[in-house]
């Protein structure tokens, strides 16, 4: 709970007047961070003013509050913030006073809110991503311990019916045989819940015509179409395909001085959701797509050190094919991609 401050009435509200004395530019007032609190402090202001806060877990629910009650809502990214303002002093003031001044001057560099129900989607998306992930981290265990007893496999995948029979016919040590019996089941409680939240995705799905767009495109699934149609949220936000890769993180990053450009692994920043099922696209994308396939080709050289540049590539390529297509609101076209990959 955030200490209260209480002010006199002549002196809060009060603007922020960077012509003022020192000392006198700023009122601040400390609240607890509850939507009471928030509308005891802005009503007085009769939605007379700009608020500006730093994203976090509550930016949604917190934007939702003070949208009504301000005429300007800006939400900051604090890893933006100039370094001309990183002074290694942080407290609730100073940070107060950081994101005023900025907002005042109109450099306050900020991030995409979405809407409430494009903000449940993506959380639903993520959340998928955790539970495979999670699901994956148990066949490997299994698979370990299979291993480390000299078994091979008879099947390609375990999960079946008949590699579930084949792993409950192994023997092991005491320990490991408990740990068999309680990871076997797993996998399956993982896939129900999986099942059931997919389900779910898909329905949301079928109301956004940009994912069967998407979709279009060979090798792009439902998951992956749905992941960049809900982390893009309107193409229109994006300048150009560069800042569009950029905010999804696949563009390298750059160290370059004077002649000499030095290019090195893609920045990783943005949805990594995003990151993740574009990479599982394109080795389908270049399996099923003889474009794709030689545009891969073209950057591969024959060279297996530079398969997994190659794919990264790929997903970089397709992310901007779904930006062409999402802009122009047209189906995938091979002979366009023949062109660009060239």
């Amino acid at each position: 709970m955030a200490r209260k401050i209480r002010l006199d009435q002549k002196e809060w509200p009060h603007p922020f007047d960077p012509s003022a004395e020192e000392g006198r530019q700023y009122r601040t007032v400390t609240q607890p961070t509850t939507e009471e609190a928030i509308r005891r402090t802005l009503a007085p202001l009769g939605g007379q003013c700009q608020v500006a806060f730093e994203v976090g877990t509550q930016a949604q629910w917190i934007a939702a509050i003070l949208r009504p009650l301000a005429a300007d809502v800006q939400v900051a990214n604090p890893s933006r913030i100039p370094w001309l303002f990183r002074d290694g002093r942080k407290n609730d003031r100073l940070d107060a006073r950081k994101l005023v001044t900025l907002l005042y001057l109109k450099q306050l560099p900020t991030v995409h809110l979405p809407q409430a129900e494009v903000s449940a989607w993506r959380a639903l998306i993520n959340h998928r991503r955790k539970l495979v992930t999670q699901r994956t981290r148990i066949k490997n265990q299994i698979r370990t311990i299979v291993r480390a007893f000299g078994h091979c496999g008879p099947f390609k995948n375990l999960w079946t019916f008949r590699g579930q029979v084949w792993l409950q016919s192994l023997v092991f040590d005491e320990a490991r045989t408990l740990m068999i019996t309680t990871l076997l089941d797993e996998p399956t409680f993982f896939d129900q819940k999986i099942a059931a939240l997919e389900e779910k995705l898909n329905a949301i799905a079928r109301a956004r015509p940009s994912v069967a767009l998407l979709q279009t495109i060979p090798g792009v699934g439902p998951r992956t179409a749905e992941a960049i149609a809900a982390f893009t949220d309107g193409v229109e936000r994006f300048q150009d395909r560069k800042f569009f890769a950029s905010y999804f993180g696949m563009t390298p990053t750059e160290d370059s001085s004077g002649g000499v450009q030095r290019f090195g692994h893609i920045s990783k920043r943005g949805p990594s959701v995003v990151r993740w099922v574009l990479v599982e696209a394109a080795y389908v994308a270049v399996r099923r797509n003889p474009q794709l396939r030689k545009f891969y080709e073209r950057i591969h050289r024959g060279n297996k050190d530079r398969k997994k540049k190659a794919i990264v590539a790929v997903g970089r390529k397709l992310l901007t094919i779904a930006y062409a297509m999402l802009r122009d609101q047209r189906p995938f076209d091979a002979d366009k991609v023949l062109r660009s990959a060239a």
